[in-house]
């Protein structure tokens, strides 16, 4: 036999020993530790399973059987609290149009289309990297007054700045389900200026309602031509930047072929909400994130020092007023919808990991909590246990992202939850097993014995 033959044998035997050492306790009820060796046994079966294979969303399924150890929001809020400021963000600028601005607005029913050409000319004469306009342009000739149209396309025909402006194109659901682009008076505008860009602004909602991923690329149908890729906004943002030859990774297309139809996502990102941009609750802390009121930029008796607001910077241009209807529900709170291109496009270098080091780190971070987590049970009651695995998840997440920056620690923390949900599944319908076997043994035989085993294994004893 060779050596590739005999090592193979003895692995084959370790994993017989460990299977059979889990099954065989369901026969020895006798033995006091036949659940504590089981559960043991099953833990280090699930935790080498995963470091060996690292796939766990297939297996969400068991989701509904067990409640999570905690909630995966917790941790993601001491990013949107502040805890962990990582160096390689990029600075973004929001140019607010806030509720004092859309009173001196006279609140309008869209954005005034004159006014945003001038906001758009204040900020590109600072020379900022990106600029982000989160107004919607679709709709017909004539939804906005005809002066304030042709003042904005006069400007946007006759821009010549480096920095690309990038608009968000909206989506309508077309026959058949199929994704489509919303029609534009100013598509030809798009087409014919090479520093005009449509962008997708989609995010991804759970059942609960709330954000908390974000799509890379959509596929979407034009009104004339085939199915494309379309980038989010952050996408747009990083490969432009690239391309202009900052020190950063451009995100490739899809090799897939873009079908409308297509309701799975071809990839997407955890949404990361830093500290408050935008409001009375804006934290005064931020590095690398600001904001400033439309309204200073607008008039022309405030002194301010552009260059400083937006030279070098992603400015994001966009309503946070209560009439604007753009609010997402958020792990870090309710947060506008300006706000939440702002933080992707912030976090957007460094909200991914890819290689060999990465996933493996991944798998060793996800398979460590998960003995913790289920360590804790074996150890510690309730509400102990789940402060230990709370604290526990909020320390590696510190140390991963404070010494590392290492965001995939939230693809971890989330996969680690879902192994301690499959753990537990695995171990009560074992622990059912093995009681169904037991009370059925002992009943005598007779037509009642089935339901009588039953009502044993699933009914509490009362007292």
């Amino acid at each position: 036999m060779s050596d590739k033959s005999r090592a193979s044998a003895r692995w084959r035997q370790i994993a017989a020993d460990w299977i059979h050492r889990l099954l065989v306790t369901l026969p020895i009820r006798t033995d006091p530790r036949s659940k504590t060796i089981r559960a043991r046994t099953l833990a280090v079966l699930v935790a080498v399973g995963f470091a060996l294979i690292g796939v766990m969303r297939e297996l969400e399924l068991v989701g509904f059987v067990f409640n999570q150890p905690f909630d995966l929001d917790w941790a993601l809020r001491t990013v949107s609290l502040g805890w962990y400021e990582p160096d390689d963000t990029l600075p973004v600028t929001v140019v607010d149009i806030d509720e004092a601005t859309y009173q001196r607005w006279e609140s309008p029913a869209i954005t005034l289309r004159g006014e945003l050409a001038q906001l758009i000319e204040v900020v590109t004469r600072a020379e900022p990297s990106a600029v982000v306009v989160d107004i919607d342009l679709s709709g017909r000739l004539g939804d906005a007054p005809a002066k304030d149209e042709r003042r904005l396309m006069a400007s946007l025909a006759s821009y010549s700045g480096a920095a690309p402006l990038i608009f968000p194109k909206r989506m309508e659901p077309g026959e058949d389900g199929i994704r489509q682009a919303a029609a534009s008076q100013y598509d030809y505008l798009f087409d014919r200026r090479p520093k005009l860009e449509w962008a997708h602004a989609t995010f991804v909602t759970d059942g609960d309602g709330a954000v908390r991923h974000w799509e890379e690329w959509q596929a979407v149908c034009w009104k004339d031509g085939p199915a494309s890729w379309l980038p989010a906004v952050p996408i747009r943002v990083v490969n432009a930047l690239a391309e202009a030859g900052e020190n950063i990774d451009p995100a490739p297309e899809p090799r897939t072929t873009a079908k409308c139809r297509v309701t799975e996502p071809a990839s997407e990102r955890r949404l990361l909400v830093g500290p408050r941009i935008t409001g009375p609750s804006a934290s005064p802390f931020a590095r690398d994130a600001r904001a400033v009121s439309a309204k200073m930029l607008l008039d022309p008796k405030i002194d301010r020092d552009d260059q400083r607001l937006f030279k070098g910077r992603v400015v994001l241009i966009g309503a946070t007023h209560s009439a604007s209807g753009d609010f997402w529900m958020t792990p870090g709170g309710v947060v506008p919808g300006v706000e939440l291109l702002a933080n992707t496009i912030h976090y957007a270098p460094i909200d991914s990991g890819d290689g060999p080091v990465s996933e493996i780190a991944y798998r060793g971070l996800a398979t460590l909590l998960f003995l913790v987590f289920v360590g804790s049970t074996w150890w510690l009651r309730g509400i102990v246990a789940f402060f230990l695995g709370l604290i526990a998840a909020l320390v590696v997440v510190a140390i991963a992202i404070g010494g590392w920056q290492y965001f995939r620690v939230f693809e971890a923390l989330e996969s680690a939850i879902w192994l301690t949900v499959l753990y537990f599944a695995l171990q009560a319908t074992l622990d059912l097993a093995e009681d169904l076997k037991w009370r059925w043994k002992s009943f005598a035989p007779g037509k009642n014995r089935f339901l009588r085993t039953l009502r044993a294994a699933f009914l509490v004893d009362e007292e």
